[in-house]
């Protein structure tokens, strides 16, 4: 009788023991399923504790995730109250992205904001490796060796065009580390300047290769017509009046025109290529260039003084000579290869890497 009487006892007492749990069960997934609704994390982690220890198997899981981002979370608070933006970004952001919260995501946001000069200056450096055309060394020394009249003018605009582009995405890069970038807390950012101004150096030399080759060979063919331009013109002036001597030189001074008409358009065209801030205005060095085309090839003034300047235009064109000018520009991996050219910025990258995936919130 009495055995039978605890054995009574005993499955009250489980029943009871049930009946208790199952409600604490039902209540903990209520509360779970409103602080899911709510982003409300602080809420979340306590239902997940209660859940975990009655059903381990199922949100032991999920609780430790939870916790983790609750925790990441308070350091990001930790570190937004002491002003440190940059760890309070990157702590907001990888709790938001393990555990969406309201309360993550606002730091995430407030803290990403001041960041942002980062994240565009990132996203230009993305674009210069975009507008880079691939294969520039075989392109560089095919042109080379090839006469100008043999150029093909639509593939050297469209390479110089690139180029310029990606040289102003670099340019707006150093402008926004100077004066927007917040340098103090985060770390690589000097090194991160001094990389780019590395390759700011190696896009403008290779933007140039045409230019300079298509001036070096124009300065030939001006220097050589300079001389037999002057040399006729002096010999005539001593025979004859100013006017007569230039009117009688009025020919040679056409097919001279004629002959350096092509090297003429290729600078031109060239100069135009290079200017992306106004559409179809020439870059600064193009007047200086086509005001000695100009005393070449059209003189203006008194005719008389042509034979004697022949000499200032031949310095002026010397200084286009200097075959160093030609030399086919070095260009290394990182110029191609955008992730050798992030390979020292590891902790930078791991920062801008993170903002790209908040851009849509940043933006």
């Amino acid at each position: 009788m009495l055995t039978r009487y605890k054995s009574f006892l005993l499955v009250i007492s489980l029943l009871l023991l049930t009946s208790c749990s199952s409600a604490e069960h039902q209540e903990a997934l209520r509360l779970y399923e409103i602080a899911k609704a709510n982003k409300n994390i602080h809420q979340l982690t306590s239902a997940l504790s209660t859940l975990a220890k009655l059903a381990p198997e199922e949100y032991q899981a999920e609780f430790t995730k939870v916790a983790k981002a609750k925790k990441q979370l308070e350091q990001a608070q930790n570190a937004q109250t002491q002003g440190n933006n940059y760890a309070a970004y990157l702590a907001s952001h990888d709790s938001y992205r393990s555990v969406s919260s309201s309360d993550s995501q606002k730091i995430l946001i407030s803290s990403g904001k001041r960041l942002l000069p980062i994240l565009k200056t990132q996203l230009a450096i993305d674009k210069s490796f975009q507008y880079r055309p691939k294969k520039l060394t075989t392109l560089f020394e095919t042109y080379s060796q090839l006469p100008i009249t043999h150029w093909d003018l639509i593939k050297v605009n469209n390479t110089v065009e690139q180029l310029s582009k990606a040289v102003a995405e670099l340019d707006k890069t150093l402008i926004l580390i100077a004066g927007e970038v917040p340098s103090a807390e985060i770390p690589e950012i000097s090194l991160w300047q001094s990389t780019i101004e590395s390759q700011l150096m190696m896009v403008v030399q290779t933007r140039n290769y045409f230019a300079n080759l298509a001036r070096y060979r124009s300065a030939n063919e001006l220097t050589k017509l300079n001389q037999t331009l002057s040399a006729e013109s002096k010999k005539l002036l001593s025979l004859v009046r100013p006017k007569l001597a230039q009117e009688s030189m009025s020919k040679a001074f056409q097919q001279a025109n004629n002959q350096y008409a092509p090297f003429q358009n290729l600078v031109a065209n060239i100069s135009l290529a290079e200017n992306l801030s106004k559409k179809d205005i020439h870059i600064i060095w193009y007047e200086n260039w086509q005001n000695i085309e100009i005393a070449t090839l059209a003189p203006k003034g008194e005719f008389e003084h042509y034979p004697a300047e022949s000499k200032k235009r031949a310095k002026q064109l010397a200084r286009y000579l200097n075959k160093s000018n030609i030399s086919i520009p070095a260009i290394t991996d990182s110029f191609e290869n955008q992730t050798t050219f992030s390979q020292k910025l590891s902790e930078l990258m791991i920062l801008t890497n993170k903002l790209k995936e908040d851009k849509a919130l940043l933006l």
